[in-house]
């Protein structure tokens, strides 16, 4: 697939999955405003509709809408040159990969953050050979998650050193930095660094495992359990603001800046960050409360804003992290029954180019979260799953930034087979108002975008995730 079909496959992923990660909680009632800081700041997602464009005077026929969707891929193939980005991306997989070639020890087996900056490096990236621009933003924030366990505890400069006790190379901590935490190979010319900034604001949180024991009652022929639920308690403090540079050669690879806080008494929260790789920029906003999380992102190559997207969820209690932490507690069907008192709708929106728009609206979870672990293998799961994306969401297509509906969305299976196994996903499909159809596969090969469909998966992975179904 072009890179204009990748872009158009990534272009809403996970746009409403990270919401409730931000829910932790904090003893600060301030909503974050500033954006002073030491490196840069943070730049508010351009999310608002371009021109109209004035050759879209009506639907389109089949025919007419083809050529509308090749133009729009030839447009983004022009913009998009792989070769500009090529540099950033290996520099970015060399530093990945000397993140995860020593091993860690003292305070930094603590806190982990050389795997954890490494995968989130890869993520970046995959994100930007596979076209999905707008996740980058989401790649920087899954960073700045990595730092959330007070950071300033582990301020300093980590190198590799040989850990006699380890019998091999690991990062540590050689010398001290007031405000951040740096991660050095000379040998390997690769420099992170991550810079804190800004009052801090606390989160308490717990977390509940389990240690499974007991032992077979061979008298009575029962098992006896002896299980014990562990609870642990955690307090973070997290900087208002994070700014990271990863280099290579001496060449940035990448510089992103997060800023963040949370209320707990309040039940509000917000994220803000800005990135640049290459020539590409990135920059999203997530915010909550109660009764909306809210997300805008844009991304740009060059000064031309490639794609933005919006997305809100509304409901009651969305913020409220002793509500959901029972409603995650409660188990599958107990979800299922309760998520529409929590879950009120949501809508999703993506644009490229200003050209294609393509929005969702889900007006119930509770048919989604009740099919959606289905088994691939079975057909009739499958359609159950298919049926209630149908019942649920509303799906449609427009044309450069007109009222005009171009096409609708709808869900069914689709057969896979490989070395004899078959299996089925629940896959979308384009009707166009001209009266032609076509897979989503090939709707995505022409050039178009399938952001809503990401959208709508972004929904229900996140009430999934957050509710325990995974």
């Amino acid at each position: 697939m072009e890179i204009s079909g990748k872009i158009a496959v990534w272009a809403l992923a996970g746009l409403i999955g990270g919401a409730f990660t931000a829910c932790g909680s904090s003893d600060s009632d301030e909503i974050l405003t500033s954006t002073d800081g030491i490196h840069g700041t943070v730049t508010p997602p351009s999310t608002e509709p371009g021109a109209v464009d004035p050759t879209v005077t009506g639907v389109l026929t089949s025919s007419q809408a083809g050529k509308y969707i090749e133009a729009t891929a030839t447009q983004l193939k022009q913009l998009c040159n792989p070769q500009d980005q090529r540099g950033a991306v290996e520099s970015l997989m060399v530093i990945a990969n000397v993140l995860d070639s020593y091993g860690v020890a003292g305070q930094n087996s603590d806190m982990g953050y050389s795997h954890a900056l490494a995968k989130a490096t890869r993520s970046m990236a995959q994100n930007t050979e596979s076209g999905d621009y707008a996740g980058i933003s989401r790649a920087v924030q899954q960073v700045s998650n990595s730092f959330t366990v007070n950071p300033r505890d582990y301020l300093g400069v980590y190198t590799p050193v040989y850990d006699d006790e380890e019998e091999e190379y690991v990062w540590a901590k050689t010398a001290d930095s007031f405000n951040a935490i740096i991660f050095r190979s000379e040998k390997d010319r690769v420099e992170v660094s991550l810079t804190v900034s800004g009052e801090s604001w606390t989160g308490k949180f717990d977390t509940v495992d389990y240690d499974y024991d007991g032992y077979w009652d061979d008298k009575n022929q029962v098992w006896v359990s002896n299980d014990t639920e562990i609870t642990t308690h955690w307090t973070v403090n997290v900087p208002a603001k994070l700014t990271f540079v990863m280099s290579h050669n001496g060449d940035n690879a990448v510089s992103a800046v997060v800023e963040s806080n949370y209320s707990e008494s309040a039940h509000t929260f917000a994220v803000k960050s800005s990135a640049q790789l290459a020539n590409i920029s990135a920059n999203a906003e997530v915010t909550g409360i109660d009764t909306s999380i809210s997300e805008k992102c844009n991304a740009s190559i060059g000064s031309s804003r490639v794609l933005y997207s919006v997305a809100e969820v509304k409901g009651t209690n969305l913020c409220n992290r002793q509500m959901l932490e029972q409603l995650g507690n409660a188990g599958p069907d107990a979800i299922a029954s309760q998520i529409d008192n929590l879950f009120k709708g949501a809508t999703a929106k993506v644009d490229l180019l200003d050209r294609i728009q393509i929005s969702s609206s889900c007006s119930s979870l509770k048919a989604i979260v009740a099919n959606g672990d289905y088994d691939e293998e079975v057909l009739q799961e499958v359609n159950a799953f298919a049926a209630a994306l149908n019942s649920s969401v509303t799906t449609t297509l427009n044309f450069g930034n007109t009222d005009y509906e171009q096409g609708t969305i709808t869900w069914g299976a689709m057969p896979h087979t490989s070395w004899g196994y078959t299996w089925y996903d629940v896959e979308p499909m384009v009707a166009l108002a001209g009266g032609s159809a076509m897979s989503f596969g090939d709707f995505i090969d022409s050039g178009a975008l399938n952001g809503s469909i990401n959208a709508i998966k972004g929904i229900v992975n996140t009430y999934r995730g957050a509710f325990g179904l995974d």
